[in-house]
């Protein structure tokens, strides 16, 4: 019996080992909506965010890129639905991307989290929680650079520089 409780607490322990790395959710929306003659903001966006998900898979890593519109009404039901999916997934760290204009700037803008479990009643894991920041990286340009950047680019060279940072 001792022999059975000892195999079972191993083959937990082995199997929470596995799944600690997880995959990582790369979540982006832009914060500008797109005006009559004005930068795309949802394309920059999505086009950043994937190159961002391309190059961590590049890498070996586990990720699935997920974009918003900046058109998305209710921030607080986007928030679950993303903890939700990355749960779903078995993510553990959230990649979040996002392009948008800030006071006459340009930003792009990646940082990454640790996903950590919420705790509900009687300490019982109910969902994730996203914790405090691991790392950080940001462009700041010109606003005329709007017209000429090439998002997949930059997110490539941002991953790397958090890729260097979070070696596995």
């Amino acid at each position: 019996m001792r022999r059975e409780l000892i195999a079972a607490a191993l083959a937990l322990l082995c199997a929470g080992t596995a799944r600690a790395d997880g995959c990582t959710l790369v979540f982006g929306q832009g914060r500008n909506a797109t005006q009559p003659g004005g930068p795309d903001w949802d394309d920059l966006n999505q086009r950043f965010n994937a190159a961002v998900a391309d190059t961590l898979q590049a890498d070996g890593r586990s990720a699935h890129a997920l974009d918003a519109s900046t058109r998305q009404i209710n921030p607080q039901a986007a928030g679950r639905a993303l903890l939700a999916e990355a749960d779903r997934l078995g993510c553990r760290t959230l990649v979040e991307t996002t392009v948008f204009d800030d006071a006459g700037t340009l930003v792009l803008r990646l940082r990454a989290y640790p996903l950590l479990p919420q705790l509900g009643d009687g300490a019982a894991i109910v969902g994730l929680r996203i914790g405090a920041p691991l790392f950080v990286t940001q462009r700041d340009l010109a606003p005329a650079a709007v017209q000429r950047i090439k998002p997949e680019l930059l997110a490539a060279q941002m991953a790397a520089e958090y890729l260097q940072h979070d070696r596995r």
